[in-house]
């Protein structure tokens, strides 16, 4: 399992809790502004081990765990990007 790999809900906006499901099951928590994972549960089995998702905790919505890591990706990228300062801007 990555457990660098940050999720984004595309549904409702959730970028802090989420349930992973791989060959194990596990609960997260995310902190969008350093962009890694704050808090992790024990790792344990997942009794449906080809299952390979997400499930954002607030809105019980599944994702394909590589779907998701790309969107978490790009919001990664795209909220560094933002909070670069402008040195282009000198007064």
């Amino acid at each position: 399992m990555i457990t660098k790999t940050f999720f984004v809900c595309s549904n409702c906006g959730n970028d802090k809790e989420f349930k992973i499901f791989t060959s194990n099951f596990q609960v997260i928590k995310q902190s969008p502004e350093l962009g890694i994972r704050t808090e992790e549960s024990d790792v344990l089995p997942s009794l449906r081990q080809k299952d390979n998702h997400i499930e954002c905790q607030l809105c019980s919505q599944r994702f394909e765990y590589d779907d998701a890591a790309a969107i978490g990706k790009k919001y990664i990228q795209e909220t560094q990007r933002l909070q670069k300062p402008d040195n282009c801007a000198s007064f």
